[in-house]
């Protein structure tokens, strides 16, 4: 877990450095760079949880781990929510391009972003509140958060993640789109597949005391999901059969230049 973490940090420390100060951000790489504010702090608070396990801090640092557990919730609900937005906001530009370019508020992306985060820290500090004042018992008080998030984001993800794959697989002239597209999808497959058993961990917690090996199995899949997106950007971003050496700068720029053309052929559809 802790080799995972650090090398995920670092690729979310990348995809950070490079789309909040060196590429020029658009709406959908807004969502992009936020997702990875969201994976970084959640790699950070799991190497923080790690190191505490190696070292054994005495007893005066509870409150350093109610911080970083706080962190932690909050980080990984910010990232399910995210990953949520980013399938919805895909699905309209695919199925409904002209609506999507035509009638979007240029804003969009940064007031979802900053109302995802401001939830994020509502939902986690009520979490806590009810598990200081134990008014709904301890296991169902923590796992109110995780319950929250399983029926507001598997739903739509999983609808999501369906109408993408078929998209992809189905439309052939889409392949314009393909290499963002493939992104996407596979992100939401990660996430399926390594971060929501978390949430089903926590949310079984309720009914049935579950062994140590099953909660470390789903945090380590949790960081897992968190440190591969910058590996797909990578594999699907970069062109293999090209002979010309291409750097994460690069690739993070092709991938998102493909979106504005796809902007700029949806306009001139639509003024024709």
């Amino acid at each position: 877990m802790f080799i995972i973490c650090i090398f995920g940090a670092m690729g979310n420390g990348i995809v950070i450095w490079l789309l909040g100060f060196r590429i020029k951000r658009n709406p959908f790489s807004t969502y992009i760079l936020n997702l990875a504010v969201a994976d970084f702090g959640v790699l950070l608070t799991a190497i923080f949880f790690v190191v505490y396990s190696w070292v054994g801090f005495i007893h005066d640092t509870l409150i350093i781990l109610f911080v970083f557990f706080f962190l932690f919730l909050s980080t990984y609900s910010s990232s399910q929510f995210l990953l949520t937005a980013i399938s919805i906001d895909r699905c309209v530009a695919v199925f409904f391009p002209l609506w999507h370019r035509c009638h979007r508020p240029p804003h969009l992306s940064t007031i979802v972003c900053a109302l995802i985060w401001v939830l994020s820290f509502l939902f986690t500090a009520v979490t806590y509140t009810l598990l200081l004042l134990n008014l709904e018992g301890e296991k169902m008080a923590g796992c109110i958060q995780f319950i929250v998030n399983a029926v507001l984001c598997l739903p739509v993800m999983t609808i999501a993640t369906v109408a993408l794959f078929i998209k992809i697989c189905l439309k052939a002239r889409q392949h314009r789109r393909g290499k963002l597209l493939t992104i996407i999808l596979l992100t939401l497959l990660f996430f399926l597949l390594f971060a929501f058993p978390l949430n089903v961990m926590f949310i079984l917690c309720i009914f049935n005391h579950l062994p140590l090996y099953a909660s470390d199995s789903a945090l380590l899949f949790a960081c897992l999901n968190s440190s591969v997106n910058p590996a797909i950007y990578i594999l699907v971003g970069r062109q293999w059969k090209s002979t010309q050496r291409e750097n994460m700068k690069m690739i993070l720029q092709k991938v998102f230049k493909e979106e504005k053309s796809c902007t700029d052929g949806t306009r001139v559809e639509t003024q024709l």
